[in-house]
């Protein structure tokens, strides 16, 4: 099992994340889901413009923004916008701004102020959350190469981890065993 030092969340934990991300303002919800449901880094968040998404194929193509590039060629890339949430918030925004419009540093501090008010043990940021994405797609099936592509990946090595961690989950033990046992 590979060894990080940002543990992914458990589904419990995704669950207390998002409802107290919910009962906070639009934009620490924002964060929350998007991260959670995209795997994008917090730097493509926060570079994040309305012309990223392609509404009719529920698509974000992170793309250059300006004098931002995405952190590698790989992460020039198509990330599945499936989350009604996601969708519902990102709309919302992009109905009155044209750019996400905050820093890496305003997303990691919302991610803390988050956390903050939840119960959970973990270390929290960005990129946990972005280790939760990439668990939670590999416990559902996902290959190492559709995990590098929607999260921009140079090398399969690093896809295939999370499907090795999602492997000794207890997501996947209890989808396996309710296989099993119904």
């Amino acid at each position: 099992m590979p060894s990080w030092k940002r543990e992914p969340l458990e589904d419990f934990e995704t669950d207390a994340l998002i409802e107290q991300a919910s009962s906070m303002t639009d934009e620490h919800e924002l964060i929350i889901r998007t991260l959670l449901h995209t795997g994008m880094r917090a730097d493509e968040l926060a570079h994040m413009q309305s012309n990223w998404v392609n509404w009719r194929k529920g698509e974000i193509r992170v793309q250059p923004a300006g004098d931002w590039t995405p952190k590698s060629q790989a992460g020039h890339r198509v990330i599945p916008l499936r989350d009604p949430d996601v969708q519902r918030l990102l709309n919302q925004l992009f109905s009155q701004q044209s750019a996400i419009e905050m820093s890496r540093t305003t997303i990691w501090r919302r991610v803390n102020d988050v956390a903050d008010e939840t119960n959970i043990a973990k270390k929290i940021s960005p990129h946990v959350l972005r280790h939760t994405y990439g668990t939670t797609i590999a416990a559902e099936g996902a290959s190492a190469q559709f995990i590098k592509q929607t999260m921009g990946h140079q090398h399969l090595a690093t896809s295939q981890q999370y499907i090795e961690y999602s492997e000794y989950s207890g997501r996947r033990i209890h989808q396996e065993a309710d296989a099993i046992w119904g």
